[in-house]
């Protein structure tokens, strides 16, 4: 983008004239938030620290290194990655594994508290939800953010058991998206570093790379002037800030370091076609890409560049919402679409039109893309469109106002982290909706529509296209070229303005009554029992001013489909149900009278129950209710969006034979039902078995006794407001049913018994060797042996974390996972998988064994089970004070009886290494295990 053009956009973004020329005067910087504590040692280290209490009595450490694999050299190609999983292999204050150790003897877990990541151009480690009860946490968090800084070990001994674990990542991560970027990086920006480095980097690289190469990179890149301390949560700013100074002053500052270099991309005058195949590809996505220069800095953190960004998510508002119409036509030639303006690469921005076209319509997407490409760089968007974008934009931002005193740690510490890395402004919520009310009303749709046409350019335009090798409209770069001279020539019209003020209900229900009520003391809990039979639950709280969560529910689900041949529209009958809108709209247009509203409902049908998930902002509750009421009194039938959800999953299955990850869950799935025909595997002959007709009498049929419905609403909700009280009697009040209850239907679908094993080959592009082990058996359903469970889960985790990830540098990580159940039959289950290179499977497979064997003989140590429940009573005492835990909380009390608000910590508290170690020997003695492992095809 030209200088002259960029600044006229700037200055049209302006609400205010006063402000002037930002090349003429100097416009004001826009200030950090106040309650941030910015600042800047000597030796350059960045810091911010703010106090904030979601949760209470925790705090989020972070530091933030502008530091990446752009900056390797070629010796050094994937160090960067490799230097961050060395930071948790032995610093100078904590050698060996002791950031792990300590932090999990505290509650805080590896993996899941303790992380980092790595990407072309930063990275960022972390230390969250860390407890803020005593002092010295809190050093020690602050001494571990020191030692990242400046003072990783890089061992001779952990640098070379570190090499297969890096390896495996490789492998687990190397499928057909991450081969096609790296390849399509190669030929979008030729020449460049960027056309170089793709993070995980070279397997020879990583195998064969001398120690040297990887202390190089650390001490030439890894210090303070490119290093941010971010400190968030219930702690005290000044003493932490302190703290922080004292601690880091031995740091030095790096002298004739010079500019840590950006890299550029060159400008290209005609169009960069990227074209890009891979067998094992599962859809092709094109891309339009028009390079933009950066706004300058100056221009980036000034009032200019905050409206800057304002509009530009103005745009992308309305182009999301324009592509969203598209796909849901019958006819569209693309099944999903996307636009945004947003980072390209670290120097230059692009404006992005991305669409997924029909399988065998690749050309005619292109084409389509194409020109709505065109109709943006001729029309810009309609009033109607601009309206229905200043509103959801405004009352998005409205939420996170109403919101600011509840601010998670997490949220804020990564928004600070933006700050540092990319230059995000973080005035703060209330200056920033402040700044919106004023500003959103002055702006003005030919200042919008001027910036939206100025992006579609001839000159720095990158088409991309990645796909799979068997795509049938495959357009080359001449075909590209040509479809893009085509559009230019098209005759278009404008699309049409459109009245967007209509009622979500013509009429107002007939209101029912609360019928009962009565308090739930043990919960907190008000209960109602409405005149039609529905139940209502209340969990009034203060953790959130603006949100209101719900939950539904009722047995049932498909298990009451007896028709075999009927499954496959029932297992999609809630996907239709919603895609084809409700009552008098389409879901095109139910989507634009609900612009402005925070209310969302999502109907479900699982195996053996029915119900709904939802939310709103308290000023929507009303809207949610009557969105609930539509759902049982309003679906219906919709050849053209039925057709269109058909296409998608048409597109989306096309290719997914070719996949072997999907090989492998379809095989799993087949061995745990016991291969039943009630089985549903997602596959391109499925679709044809899909039938609306059917799908909607399923999905009336699972929700035509609403008194059969527990509701459930947690968050700022008042049993006692009488408008509360009037919606929740109108619109579920309202609803007319008979006085039946429901169960679930037993179809005697089974984990089969005994020993299983199957073993199978496939064709794939990475070799890999795919694992899962799976223990069921008959297990009393009580909460004792739920929380016994998830502490077996997290004790093998640890184990083979530290036998099969680090002992054996085998695979990236095993999944455990562990759980109870009583629906269809009461039984506990155990799994673990894993993806490793073929020849270490049969090794690491046995070690799987092993583990358990080990467990149940000899059960585990007194410390490993205390860090296990640390862990699991630190996450307790946060969930409680989440709307979200609560909703799921009252239902399980509800179904199941268990009390987890009384219960769940005394069960704990109860485990001990001969519980545990009894509970899994009764799990594995029953000898019911299944093995299922996929190899790659000689």
């Amino acid at each position: 983008m030209g200088t002259r053009i960029l600044n006229r956009i700037v200055l049209a973004v302006l609400w205010l004239s006063s402000i002037g020329l930002y090349a003429q005067q100097q416009v004001p910087l826009i200030p950090i938030d106040p309650k941030v504590r910015y600042g800047k040692l000597e030796n350059g280290l960045t810091y911010y620290i703010r106090a904030n209490q979601e949760p209470k009595e925790r705090a989020e450490f972070y530091i933030a290194q502008n530091v990446g694999a752009i900056l390797e050299n070629d010796d050094q190609n994937g160090l960067a990655h490799f230097l961050e999983h060395m930071a948790f292999n032995g610093t100078t204050h904590f050698p060996g594994k002791g950031i792990i150790k300590y932090f999990e003897s505290i509650g805080v877990r590896f993996g899941y508290n303790i992380n980092a990541y790595t990407s072309l151009d930063e990275t960022v480690y972390n230390l969250s939800d860390v407890p803020t009860t005593r002092e010295g946490i809190i050093d020690s968090a602050l001494l571990v953010l020191h030692d990242w800084s400046s003072f990783i070990l890089l061992e001779d001994t952990e640098i070379e058991s570190e090499r297969g674990v890096i390896l495996e990542e490789w492998r687990t991560g190397a499928d057909a998206n991450r081969r096609m970027w790296k390849k399509a990086n190669a030929l979008k920006y030729p020449g460049s570093q960027y056309a170089k480095r793709d993070v995980i980097g070279d397997t020879a690289v990583i195998n064969n790379f001398s120690h040297q190469a990887l202390r190089d990179f650390y001490h030439k890149w890894y210090r303070p002037d490119l290093q941010a301390i971010l400190v968030v949560g219930d702690i005290d700013v000044d003493q932490v800030e302190a703290k922080l100074k004292t601690l880091f002053s031995d740091i030095p500052k790096k002298e004739n370091a010079g500019e840590r270099p950006v890299y550029e991309i060159a400008d290209n005058d005609e169009p960069i076609v990227a074209i890009v195949t891979d067998p094992e590809a599962r859809v092709t996505q094109m891309a339009l890409e028009y390079k933009k220069d950066p706004l300058p800095d100056d221009v980036k953190k000034s009032i200019n560049g905050y409206l800057f960004n304002a509009a530009n998510n103005l745009i992308s508002f309305m182009i999301n919402n324009r592509f969203s119409e598209i796909t849901q036509q019958a006819d569209a030639p693309f099944i999903a679409g996307f636009g945004s303006y947003g980072n390209l690469v670290k120097s230059k921005d692009a404006f992005y039109l991305i669409a997924i076209p029909k399988d065998g319509q690749e050309q005619a997407g292109l084409d389509a893309l194409a020109l709505e490409a065109e109709k943006i760089k001729r029309f810009g968007f309609t009033n109607s469109e601009f309206e229905r974008a200043k509103t959801d934009l405004l009352k998005n931002v409205e939420k996170q106002y109403n919101e600011r005193e509840n601010q998670k740690n997490v949220a804020l510490a990564r928004e600070y982290v933006r700050n540092f890395l990319e230059g995000e402004l973080i005035p703060g919520i209330e200056w920033e909706y402040q700044t919106l009310q004023m500003a959103l009303p002055q702006l003005s749709l030919a200042t919008i529509n001027e910036m939206a046409k100025s992006y579609i350019t001839d000159k720095n335009l990158i088409v991309s296209i990645t796909t799979s090798d068997k795509a049938t409209q495959l357009p080359t770069k001449e075909a590209v070229l040509a479809s893009l001279a085509k559009a230019e020539k098209t005759e278009l019209a404008a699309k049409a303005e459109e009245d967007l003020n209509k009622p979500l209900l013509k009429e107002t229900p007939a209101a029912g009554s609360i019928a009962k009520e009565t308090d739930n003391a043990a919960l907190g809990v008000t209960e109602w029992t409405l005149s039609n039979g529905i139940k209502v639950l209340l969990k009034p709280t203060d953790f959130k001013k603006d949100e209101i969560l719900m939950t539904a529910f009722s047995k049932g689900g498909t298990s009451k489909v007896s028709n075999i041949a009927d499954l496959p529209s029932a297992f999609f009958a809630s996907h239709i149900a919603g895609s084809n809108g409700l009552g008098e709209y389409n879901q095109v247009d139910l989507q634009k009278v609900l612009t402005g509203k925070i209310a969302n409902v999502s109907p479900y049908i699982s195996t053996y129950s029915e119900g709904f998930n939802g939310n709103s902002s308290v000023k929507d509750f009303e809207t949610l209710l009557q969105l609930v009421y539509l759902n049982f009194t309003g679906t219906r039938k919709d050849d053209n969006s039925f057709q269109a959800f058909t296409n998608m999953l048409r597109t989306s299955l096309a290719n997914s034979a070719k996949d072997p990850k999907k090989a492998f869950s379809d095989t799993i799935n087949l061995a745990l039902s016991g291969h039943s025909p009630r089985t549903i595997l997602m596959e391109p002959a499925i679709i044809d078995k899909i039938d609306q007709d059917k799908a909607l009498a399923i999905f009336r049929d699972r929700f035509a006794i609403p008194a059969d419905f527990t509701f459930v609403f947690t968050g700022n909700i008042d049993p006692k407001n009488p408008e509360v009280r009037k919606v929740i009697s109108t619109y579920l009040g309202g609803l007319k049913s008979a006085q039946t209850k429901e169960n679930y239907t037993d179809n005697k679908v089974r984990v089969p018994k005994g020993k299983i094993e199957n073993t199978f080959t496939k064709e794939m592009q990475v070799k890999t060797a795919s694992n899962l082990v799976f223990y069921s058996a008959t297990l009393p359903y009580n909460m004792q042996n739920d929380v016994t469970l998830q502490a077996i889960e997290n004790l093998l985790f640890d184990r083979y974390l530290e036998s099969i990830r680090e002992k054996e540098g085998g695979s990236y990580g095993v999944g455990v996972q562990a759980g109870i159940n009583d629906i269809p039959v009461k039984e506990a289950s155990l799994l673990m998988n894993f993806d490793t290179d073929p020849e270490k499977q049969p090794k690491l497979i046995g070690i799987i064994y092993r583990e358990v064997d080990d467990l149940v003989k000899n059960g585990p140590s007194i410390e490993s089970v205390k860090k296990i429940q640390e862990n699991m009573l630190k996450k307790y005492a946060e969930n409680l004070r989440e709307n979200a835990w609560w909703r799921s909380a009252i239902k399980v009390y509800y179904e199941d009886g268990w009390n987890l608000a009384k219960d769940y910590k005394d069960a704990v508290n109860a485990l001990t290494p001969e519980l545990i170690r009894k509970t899994l020997k009764e799990i594995v003695d029953q000898n019911n295990v299944i093995e299922v492992v996929m190899k790659p095809a000689a």
